[in-house]
Order: structure tokens, then sequence, then C-alpha cells
């Protein structure tokens, strides 16, 4: 993170939840977290420095999270279906269908090593739309990746709709979760959810 450190567990707070709701405001978040407005304006100004946040987008080195990329070739009848499951994961960075293999999906995804493998096996090789899928690792990133925020869901009376215990891929939610049982209570796998442990929003240990 260079001259501006690691980020820390309120620094992940404020990111996830400006993830979910980009449009919030500081008075607003300040009550969320439990910090002062000014001591959220600080922490907003540091991680805007930092090229954390910006605007829609959070802005994720993989080099200076700990973090990996993979690409995964979907083959299925479904693409819509697959690209309308996975538009809202935090994992994926992108995803591409080709004019010559109407039958397939490139997903681009950041994680860790264990969170990429679970993704894959239990939201991925799972569905049974796929026919089959081919998963390489990329070895070298020549700039850091947005990961694009998503708008905040809204009830019929216009308030919003509190999601943290929801995946956004409408898989099982964590408390039916064999990975999330067997692991104590600690998910590893989607960023989105008030039970992950992970990295994919701070540098440091998963402690």
């Amino acid at each position: 993170m260079g001259r501006f450190g690691k980020l820390d567990e309120i620094d992940r707070r404020i990111m996830s939840i400006i993830y979910k709701n980009p449009e919030i405001t500081q008075v607003k978040l300040a009550e969320k977290v439990g910090l002062t407005q000014a001591a959220i304006s600080t922490r907003l100004s540091r991680l805007r420095e930092m090229g954390m946040i910006g605007k829609g987008c959070m802005i994720i080195n993989p080099s200076n999270l700990g973090l990996e990329l993979m690409s995964i070739d979907v083959y299925t009848e479904h693409t819509d279906a697959m690209l309308e499951k996975f538009k809202h994961c935090p994992c994926v960075i992108n995803m591409f269908c080709f004019a010559d293999e109407s039958n397939r999906v490139e997903m681009i995804m950041v994680g860790e090593n264990k969170q990429l493998e679970y993704c894959v096996t239990k939201h991925i090789r799972r569905d049974t739309n796929i026919t089959s899928i081919v998963a390489r690792r990329i070895t070298s990133l020549q700039k850091s990746i947005g990961v694009i925020t998503h708008d905040t869901a809204m009830d019929d009376e216009g308030k919003e709709v509190e999601q943290q215990y929801d995946l956004p891929c409408n898989d099982a939610p964590c408390s039916r979760c064999e990975y999330y049982i067997d692991n104590g209570g600690a998910c590893y796998g989607c960023p989105f959810t008030a039970f992950y442990k992970g990295r994919f929003w701070k540098d440091g240990n998963n402690e």
C-alpha cells in the first residue's frame, strides 16, 4: 500500500458498505460504522488517495492485497442465465461473450486461492446448465482493476433493503452452506456477505 499503510477493519467495513450502496451519504456511513462524520471524511479521503475507491467502482490491485486472478471459460447453452447470475458478484471483474462461440462465456475473477477454488466448485461446477469449464491462473497484471459497484436494492416503499446476508448470485445462503459450516462460521468465498473473513477488502492476515 506504499506510504498509506494497510487497510484496517474499519476501512474494510467502509468499502463493503460503499460497494453495496455507492450513493450513501457520509452521515449515514458514519452511523453504520460508528464513527463521527469528520472521521469518516478523513478515511474516505485516504481511501481515495490510495486509489481504493472511485466513482462507481472499487479499485483492486491484486498484488497489494495478496489476491490472485483467474480466467474461466464457461460452456453453456444458457449464456444469458450465466451473465445474469454473476453480474453482481464482486469476485467477477468482467465477463465476455463471443460472436463465433455462442455457448461460451469467459469470466475474469479475482480472489484468494481458496476463494477462487470454492467459487469454481460451488457456484460454477454445480450449475446444471454448464457443460464444461476451463480455468486458468493469470500470472501477471499490468494495472489495477475496477470492481463495479451495484445499485442499492429498494423495497416497494422506496426504503433500502439490507442485503448483507444474501448472495448476489442467488445461490443457497451461508447458513445452509457446508463450506461456511465447515469453516466454523467464517466464509472465504463471497466477500459480499457479512460472514466473509478473507482479504478481498483489506491487506494483511485473515484473522
